[in-house]
């Protein structure tokens, strides 16, 4: 056994360990992406690099092996700086989608390739599941969605895009009307109670998110019945039956209502006041959409849009509020509101349990630029030459084989390895340029 130093911090490891193998036993996450445990090194992506005493310059950690009271540097900004240079040649070769233009271009980012794939498989209640992780009224959606994911659709650039939205909505209705419709798992009670105000699509998708993270919630609405925007601003398109029905499956998850119950910033008279439920509950979230009240009299900063918020916690200038949706500027999509009240359950979520919200601007996303005719010929090559489906033929009650016939005509561009993908993991931990 030998001990060496790797930023000031000693460890003792096999006399035949590489210097990779004792970061690794220190818990540190040098990236070595041409490295296989118990084969010789390769040292081709050269993006393991370290600095060690007495050598004339930087050494691939994978290939050097350790020496008696070795002196190594592993964090540094010089070779961070050069492990993000050889991550960056890498990417330089690299033609591809981390995730599919579909996807990229939903308000809601819903895994739209493994949906379709999913549906065309005929696993209806995975699809289903798939489906519910991102997007929390898939029925109503799919009844007053614009549809924008499919502008994105590469097929659309050789005939005519998949339908997306009506083959989600297919999955959904065939849910809502099955004998046990989809339940998402709840995670034990937190002891946490949030107080939601406002019943539109984002107040009803912080809700549903919130309970699967194990929070109690109370929903206030000055309305008499849950909807909100959804109701006035889409009746020609969304049966009530369909809202009523997507809405109790969220209250079904135990909802505590108080429709019929105003909220103000000060309290009038025959209204709650928002001090009030400060003090009554762990965390608030205005969710008021565009009739949003002026809460500056309860210490909540507004603009002239509506709320002021933090952007990466959502949190509003009082300590415990939150708003999100149309409460804090105007979104003319119901999807971009379902978006904003998952995008708040989650920071609520992490202010709750006392941990940071994730760094959502530390990401990476390989993306291809548009294709040419020929490049477009070339990626539909192979696939299914079936013309689109007709939206009558998605909407029957036995749209059952129209809906597997359309989600087969996917190009499927996403990438499928991308949840084990060293490359994307470095690229967005070294902050690397997608452009390089």
């Amino acid at each position: 056994m030998v001990r060496i130093s790797i930023d000031n911090v000693e460890v003792e490891v096999d006399a035949n360990a590489s210097v990779l193998d004792a970061a690794r036993k220190l818990g540190i996450d040098v990236p070595a992406m041409c490295h296989l445990a118990e084969h010789r090194p390769n040292t081709s992506c050269m993006c393991c690099l370290v600095r060690v005493d007495g050598a004339a310059g930087f050494v691939p950690s994978c290939a050097t092996r350790v020496r008696e009271g070795m002196q190594v540097e592993s964090e540094s900004r010089e070779v961070h700086a050069l492990r993000r240079t050889g991550i960056e040649l890498l990417l330089a070769d690299h033609a591809g989608d981390c995730h599919a233009p579909c996807q990229n271009t939903c308000p809601a980012k819903m895994d739209i390739p493994n949906m379709l794939r999913l549906v065309a498989d005929g696993n209806y209640s995975a699809a289903l599941a798939t489906v519910k992780r991102d997007i929390a009224l898939p029925a109503i959606l799919g009844r007053v969605c614009p549809e924008i994911c499919e502008q994105a659709c590469r097929r659309g650039q050789h005939d005519s895009p998949a339908a997306i939205c009506q083959i989600k909505r297919f999955v959904a209705d065939r849910d809502l009307n099955s004998e046990h419709p989809y339940q998402p798992v709840l995670l034990p009670d937190s002891g946490k109670h949030v107080a939601v105000i406002g019943s539109g699509p984002t107040g009803l998708t912080a809700i549903y998110h919130l309970r699967q993270a194990g929070h109690r919630c109370t929903l206030f609405d000055a309305a008499d019945e849950a909807g909100g925007r959804l109701k006035y601003e889409f009746s020609a398109e969304l049966p009530l039956d369909v809202l009523w029905a997507e809405a109790n499956a969220i209250f079904s998850l135990g909802v505590d209502l108080r429709f019929g119950t105003t909220i103000t910033s000060a309290g009038a008279r025959d209204t709650k006041s928002l001090n009030s439920l400060v003090t009554e509950f762990d965390a608030v979230l205005l969710a008021t959409g565009n009739e949003a009240a002026d809460w500056s009299a309860a210490g909540v900063t507004m603009t002239k849009s509506g709320v002021r918020v933090d952007a990466a916690t959502r949190m509003t200038s009082r300590d415990g509020v939150f708003a999100a949706g149309n409460a804090v500027r105007p979104y003319k999509l119901a999807v971009q509101s379902v978006a904003e009240g998952k995008l708040a359950a989650e920071c609520i979520d992490c202010w709750l349990r006392n941990v940071a919200p994730p760094d959502r601007r530390k990401t990476y996303e390989t993306r291809l630029a548009r294709l040419t005719k020929q490049e477009v010929c070339d990626f539909c090559e192979g696939s299914l030459p079936t013309a689109r489906v007709e939206r009558s033929l998605l909407t029957r009650d036995d749209s059952e084989a129209a809906a597997r016939s359309e989600a087969e005509r996917c190009l499927e561009c996403d990438c499928r390895a991308l949840a084990n993908c060293l490359l994307h993991h470095y690229a967005a931990q070294y902050d690397c340029d997608a452009q390089h």
